[in-house]
C-alpha cells in the first residue's frame, strides 16, 4: 500500500487515490491514470486485470473511466465479473 502521512493520523485528511482507466487491451492488460490527491501528481500504469484490482483494493482507489460511458464495463471489471476487451478515451 502507498504510504500516504497525514497531519495527526486524521484518516479524513488521506489523500484521494483515483484510478482512470483509459482502456484494457486484447492481453488483457489495464491501461489507467493513478491520481494520487491532486490532479497535477498522475502517472499512467499499465497492470494486468487481477493485479490492477489489487492495487485498487490495497489503495483504496476510487476506480473511474475516462470514458464516461465505460463506467459499467470498468465497474465490471473491477468487480471480478467476465472482464470484457475495450478501448477508451483517446489514448
Amino acid at each position: 500500500m502507498l504510504e500516504t502521512s497525514t497531519a495527526g493520523g486524521d484518516p479524513a485528511r488521506r489523500p484521494k487515490l483515483q484510478a482512470v482507466v483509459t482502456g484494457v487491451t486484447d492481453k488483457q492488460v489495464v491501461q489507467f491514470d493513478f491520481v494520487y490527491g491532486d490532479p497535477d501528481l498522475t502517472v499512467e500504469l499499465v497492470l494486468p486485470i487481477p493485479a490492477f484490482r489489487d492495487f485498487c483494493t490495497e489503495n483504496r482507489c476510487l476506480v473511474t473511466a475516462a470514458d464516461p460511458a465505460e463506467s459499467a464495463t470498468v465497474l465490471r471489471m473491477v468487480s471480478g465479473s467476465a472482464p470484457n476487451v475495450f478501448s477508451v478515451g483517446a489514448h
